[in-house]
């Protein structure tokens, strides 16, 4: 999975042992995300084993215990790491911004993410639908503060008739649902457009109707016009 550089936080091994390099540590807890990534979300939590992820990643198990010590803490890891893509996919946005102009590009970010990362993506998905059973109170702590501290943001551009005054809390929802079915649901994208190239048909012809979708369904606006 590419960007771990920037998200993961996890101790690097040369601090662990005092002799392991820490670039060679680096990059293979990348290949066991990117590896893992792969089986959790097609056999999901259950059905995966670690000696499958460490032959798809071309390392012995030991290495990929050693590194993440359990299945469960290998999981959580990465379902974690997918999380945070998604958030820092928002950027640092303030209430001075433009709404059109910062939105718009937390949408392609996101449908960017859907198209480089689609196993990400159906892993989280499936996680959700299982009841959250391993980042649940992680959702309820992290994520549940970044919504009230975006919607802070969103409350002000309301104030300013920048943006329609919805609970900022669902126009994530929106945001999200949109932007993760091309990855979630391939497969009944495929069966009713058939698009001879998924990527050319789906993303890149798609994404400016559906960013112009959102916006104007979030009544996203440049000027300021203040409610009376």
């Amino acid at each position: 999975m590419a960007r771990i550089s920037q998200i993961e936080k996890t101790t690097p091994p040369s601090e662990v042992s005092g002799t392991e390099p820490q670039s060679v540590g680096f990059r293979q807890r990348e290949k066991i995300i990117r590896a893992a990534t792969g089986v959790f979300s097609q056999k999901g939590y259950d059905g995966a084993r670690v000696e499958e992820i460490a032959q798809r990643a071309g390392l012995p198990k030991g290495n990929v215990l050693y590194y993440y010590k359990t299945k469960k803490n290998l999981y959580r890891v990465v379902i974690e790491q997918v999380l945070s893509l998604w958030l820092e996919a928002l950027g640092d946005i303030s209430a001075d911004d433009d709404p059109c102009d910062a939105i718009s590009k937390y949408i392609r970010r996101k449908l960017d993410l859907s198209r480089h990362y689609p196993e990400a993506s159906r892993l989280f998905a499936i996680e959700i639908i299982g009841g959250a059973p391993v980042i649940g109170e992680h959702l309820r702590g992290r994520l549940r503060d970044w919504v009230a501290q975006k919607g802070a943001i969103f409350h002000a551009w309301q104030q300013e008739g920048r943006m329609a005054p919805i609970d900022p809390a669902h126009a994530f929802f929106m945001i999200w649902a949109v932007t993760q079915t091309y990855a979630d649901f391939q497969a009944q994208i495929e069966a009713v457009i058939s698009p001879a190239d998924y990527d050319a048909e789906v993303y890149e012809k798609g994404a400016p109707g559906v960013t112009a979708a959102l916006v104007r369904g979030l009544g996203l606006s440049s000027k300021k016009q203040p409610l009376r």
